[in-house]
């Protein structure tokens, strides 16, 4: 059996897949995520939803594109290697190109500009991108308020990120990031 972290990658490559198995994973598929976001929260400044694009592509860029196939696209055996080549040759530049990610969606998210996201920001976020139910987003979101104050900081955020895509522990609140992982 693969371990936690083998499976959280193929959980993330299978919700990036979403419903369509057959759609393509490449750059334009990223950076499509951004344009995505723009429409979830249509008062998001042009501003973040650029910085939030840029940071999908970097990602692309910086480690998938290293794994795709020569016509482009990304398997879930590709984005796997890449990510777990990245964290075992530059872990550091891996791990802070990923919190970059997560301030960038978290400033598009942030509708009101409160400086936290609310449960009903998290379910639109994920809810718009990925084949998850609401519950199952919910049930991320409160996995994530560590605090369990009805909202998720930075802070908090910054943390689960870490612990998604670096922890082999079971128990981790950060597995929850996208949802239940298993």
């Amino acid at each position: 059996m693969p371990d936690v972290l083998d499976r959280k990658l193929q959980r993330a490559f299978t919700l990036f897949q979403g419903n369509d198995k057959s759609a393509p994973i490449d750059r334009s598929y990223f950076a499509g995520l951004a344009h995505h976001q723009a429409a979830t929260f249509p008062g998001a400044p042009a501003s973040k939803i650029e910085d939030l694009e840029e940071s999908f592509t970097t990602f692309w860029d910086r480690y998938l594109v290293k794994r795709s196939a020569a016509d482009g696209t990304l398997t879930g055996e590709g984005f796997t290697s890449a990510i777990t080549s990245a964290l075992d040759t530059d872990r550091e530049a891996f791990l802070s190109d990923m919190i970059n990610i997560g301030r960038c969606w978290f400033a598009v998210a942030d509708t009101n500009g409160d400086h936290v996201i609310k449960k009903d920001e998290y379910i639109r976020m994920y809810g718009s991108l990925f084949p998850l139910t609401a519950g199952e987003i919910a049930t991320g979101f409160a996995k994530m308020d560590r605090d369990g104050n009805g909202v998720i900081s930075h802070d908090e955020i910054r943390a689960a990120t870490l612990e998604y895509w670096t922890s082999n522990d079971p128990e981790a609140r950060g597995n929850w990031l996208f949802g239940p992982f298993e």
